[in-house]
């Protein structure tokens, strides 16, 4: 599955991937990986736990721990705030 990465929470090492159904999912990052906004990610996006994602924009793959998966946005938003505490 494809998704665009909608927003990077760098504090956190979390990133928000929409994808084709308009879905979000919340992974942390594991490692340095160079990830930004509008890049395109490729991978199991409907699956918790950890997984390898691939980076289509950069052409990396990224070690991940799924968080959470289908979200709505104001969903994502809440999920954050709350690991941000």
């Amino acid at each position: 599955m494809r998704g665009v990465i909608v927003h990077v929470e760098y504090r956190i090492g979390w990133i928000a991937i929409r994808d084709d159904r308009g879905e979000i999912t919340i992974a942390e990052v594991l490692g340095g990986y160079d990830v930004e906004k509008g890049h395109v990610i490729s991978g199991n996006l409907h699956t918790l736990g950890h997984e390898v994602f691939l980076n289509q924009s950069t052409s990396e793959r990224m070690d991940v721990m799924v968080e959470y998966i289908g979200l709505t946005d104001r969903q994502a938003i809440a999920a954050i705030q709350r690991c941000g505490r």
